[in-house]
């Protein structure tokens, strides 16, 4: 019978994964390369789907499960890793790879039958060198600077993985985390790209859901909160918006950008907030203007000026008033401190 596992924080996998989350960051902002259709590393008819990626960032205490449950069917599948990692933490103070095998030995012979252990155990041997390897490989290839690059290196990852587990097995392994990584590489690519359209950016990435994820492309909208849709519709349709010649033009268009993200009561309450926090800022810009004046007023000493600021200030936010010179002073003190 299939355990509930609960979730109860989220780790990053292997180095390799914190070196290519950091790049991908870096890509965010990267607009200069345009996609020249590089080949899928992990694309639609490989066995990766949406809930192994769910899986590949979920935590699993092995220490408090059944290890066995896991490898029940297979040793090779979506928790090997993650039970290698486990291991990796168990037997960090191991003074050399025989000492690590050694206490892995005890471990396993502790936790499954005899047969299912001395098959992991290989396995995790194998893992071991891969991670060697890999050290030494790192140091090889030349840290990549375009999303081209970032790609060709995690085909380049996962090919010598292949090398060394057979590539069924490594796309099993690791292929979660890869495909991941490919597709946010290829999406942010397309996304941040200043020199295309919306609409353009639009019939790419829906080719890329596509092409990655088949029968699951219609759950790749569902993976991310509408109001990050919407900052993300902002961003695929930025050359549009700023090529319009009108404030009354682009607030058109977002407003069409916004009714395709949210329902109606969505967009009433973010009308809400809209206008009251058009609102605010004219209230703030109003006391700025009115506070530069006193300043600058050379008729008036300092202490008059401090009390007509702060009459000013009860005047313009009453009940907010301290919350607002609390804030001004905070803002001054960081001011003064960056200096």
């Amino acid at each position: 019978m299939k355990r509930n596992i609960p979730m109860h924080r989220t780790k990053i996998i292997i180095a390799a994964a914190a070196l290519f989350a950091v790049l991908i960051i870096i890509i965010l902002g990267y607009s200069g390369q345009k996609d020249k259709g590089q080949e899928y590393i992990l694309d639609k008819n490989n066995k990766i789907k949406l809930s192994d990626v769910q899986t590949y960032y979920e935590y699993r205490d092995f220490d408090e499960e059944d290890v066995r449950y896991y490898f029940k069917d297979d040793i090779v599948n979506k928790y090997t890793l993650k039970f290698f990692m486990h291991m990796d933490e168990l037997f960090n103070n191991s003074t050399g790879l025989e000492d690590n095998l050694e206490k892995a030995r005890q471990y396993l012979d502790s936790i499954m039958p005899p047969r299912l252990a001395d098959r992991m155990l290989d396995l995790y041997k194998t893992y071991l060198n891969y991670q060697i390897g890999f050290q030494k490989k790192m140091k090889e290839w030349e840290l990549p600077r375009t999303p081209e690059e970032v790609l060709a290196r995690l085909h380049r990852l996962q090919n010598y993985r292949r090398s060394i587990f057979g590539g069924e097995d490594a796309d099993i392994i690791f292929g979660a985390g890869v495909k991941s990584e490919e597709y946010s590489i290829r999406r942010s690519a397309i996304v941040n790209d200043k020199e295309m359209y919306g609409e353009e950016k639009e019939r790419k990435l829906y080719t890329l859901d596509n092409n990655m994820w088949g029968d699951e492309a219609d759950s790749m909208k569902d993976q991310i909160m509408p109001y990050m849709r919407y900052q993300e519709k902002l961003r695929l349709y930025q050359k549009d918006l700023s090529e319009m010649k009108s404030d009354e033009e682009r607030q058109a268009k977002m407003m069409q950008l916004r009714r395709d993200v949210f329902n109606p009561d969505q967009i009433k309450q973010l009308d809400d907030v809209d206008r009251k926090l058009a609102e605010e800022k004219n209230i703030r810009d109003q006391y700025f203007a009115r506070e530069r004046e006193i300043q600058g007023d050379s008729s008036l000493g300092q202490e008059e000026k401090e009390k007509m600021t702060y009459d000013l200030q009860n005047s313009t936010f009453g009940d907010g008033a301290d919350a607002f010179r609390r804030g001004q002073a905070i803002e001054k003190g960081m001011k003064q401190y960056m200096k």
